[in-house]
């Protein structure tokens, strides 16, 4: 498993680099990052390991972000057409909401998503964990 941290941010200049620099600071180590912007704001989702959850949630206060946090179930996936159509579909079926998903860097035939979710056991359920 995995935490995602979304963070609202001013939609100007600069503004992920300062976000990116708390992490670096703190020694925290971005798995996957995720942005966009609208309406004069942008919203920053970044996931970590779950090690490293304490400490970005320290560099986040100390840096002076508040951010909304969220369980991230992490699944290595096929890297073919329709695997994640068959993952969404066994979050649907168990009545998981998915609310956000990140892709990491491919592998060799695999691809690792991570889904944040609002009930980590319900997804582990449903995924036959």
């Amino acid at each position: 498993m995995a935490t995602e941290f979304l963070v609202t941010l001013k939609d100007r200049p600069g503004q992920l680099a300062e976000l990116a620099s708390a992490f670096e600071d703190a020694g925290v180590n971005l798995r996957s990052v995720g942005a966009q912007t609208g309406r004069g704001a942008g919203m920053v989702g970044v996931v970590v390991a779950d090690k490293d959850t304490a400490k970005a949630r320290r560099a986040l206060k100390k840096a002076g972000y508040r951010a909304q946090e969220r369980t991230a179930i992490e699944v290595r996936l096929r890297d073919k057409p329709g695997a994640l159509a068959k993952a969404a579909a066994r979050f649907g079926k168990g009545k998981v909401n998915i609310a956000s998903a990140y892709v990491y860097a491919p592998g060799r035939g695999t691809v690792t998503v991570a889904f944040g979710v609002k009930d980590a056991r319900a997804a582990k359920k449903a995924l036959g964990r």
